[in-house]
Order: C-alpha cells, then sequence, then structure tokens
C-alpha cells in the first residue's frame, strides 16, 4: 500500500480528522505526528495536504426542524415494563424511554432528521459537557435524552445545532 493510501486510510479511522481537513483548520506536521503510519512525517504531512485538497470542503446548511423539551421521562428496561399508561418515546437494544414521572428530560425534534443530524446534535452536547443518556432517531423524528436538570441548557444547543448543520 503507497504512503498516500496508507494516510487517507488512517485518516478516515478518525472521523474527528477528516472533519478538520474538510474544514481547512489541520496543522498537517502535527497531524502527521499522531497518524500510526510508516514513514517520514513530512511525506505524511504531504499526504494529508494532497488528501485535503480532495476533500469536499465543510459546508453548513439550516435545517428545518421543531425542538420540544418533555421532562419527567424514565427508562424502563426489558425487565421493568412500562405502564400500560406510560406513553413511549424511544426503545433501543430493549431499553424504552416513556414519559412517566422520571428524571430526564427528553428533547424531541421533528422535520429534516436524520443520522447525520443526530451525529452532530451529540457531538454539539459533548462539547457542552451535556450527559446524553440516550438518543435515537427514525421516521423522521430525532429524540436526546439528558438528565431533568441540563434539559434546558441542551434544549438551547440543540436548536442552534439545527440552525447550522455541518454537511
Amino acid at each position: 500500500m503507497s504512503l498516500a493510501a496508507e494516510t487517507r486510510d488512517a485518516v478516515r479511522a478518525r472521523p474527528h480528522l477528516l472533519y478538520a481537513l474538510r474544514a481547512g483548520v489541520v496543522n498537517y506536521a502535527a497531524a502527521a505526528e499522531t497518524l500510526d503510519v510508516e514513514g517520514e512525517a513530512d511525506a505524511v504531512a504531504t499526504a494529508l495536504r494532497r488528501f485535503a485538497d480532495d476533500l469536499p470542503p465543510l459546508e453548513t446548511e439550516v435545517r428545518d426542524a421543531t425542538v420540544r423539551m418533555r421532562s419527567g421521562v424514565g427508562l424502563a428496561g426489558e425487565d421493568v415494563p412500562a405502564d400500560g399508561d406510560d406513553e413511549r418515546v424511544l426503545t433501543v437494544g430493549g431499553v424504552a424511554v416513556v414519559a412517566a414521572g422520571g428524571e430526564l428530560t427528553a428533547l424531541v425534534a421533528t422535520g429534516d432528521v436524520d443520522a447525520r443530524a443526530l451525529s452532530v446534535v451529540c457531538d454539539r452536547l459533548r462539547a457542552e459537557n451535556v450527559i446524553v443518556d440516550a438518543a435515537g432517531v427514525a421516521d423522521g423524528e430525532l429524540v436526546v435524552v439528558v438528565p431533568q436538570r441540563q434539559g434546558a441548557n441542551a434544549l438551547r444547543h440543540v436548536e442552534s445545532a439545527f440552525e447550522s448543520l455541518s454537511v
């Protein structure tokens, strides 16, 4: 495998570096030092520059989504069935997020949502030190569950993420 191909593979294994290359905010020499690629650092840095030149630039778009907050949700596992009156907000891997007196808050976005939007929302919340207890997207609805005390702050960050979604 060529040095260029090995460098591209190493970058693809680190999505954050690929994202930074597309954004044009990489110190190529420093990035080359972090990659596990056999070759001189200068050659790897050159391969990074060339790879970056071939990538589409990072762009942002505004997504049309409405975000609402539902406080008091909880998690119910397979062995802890939800009450018959509980509305299931999301079920993933045998755990359901239910709207029934819990200590969590669900942020529910409807509209132009997809897996990319979920990724950006989770990254934004992580950057803001907001804990995400559960998340999922399907059928035109995105759900992120956070601790109740972080709900209002998380709502602002989720709305902001939809205003400038990176693609």
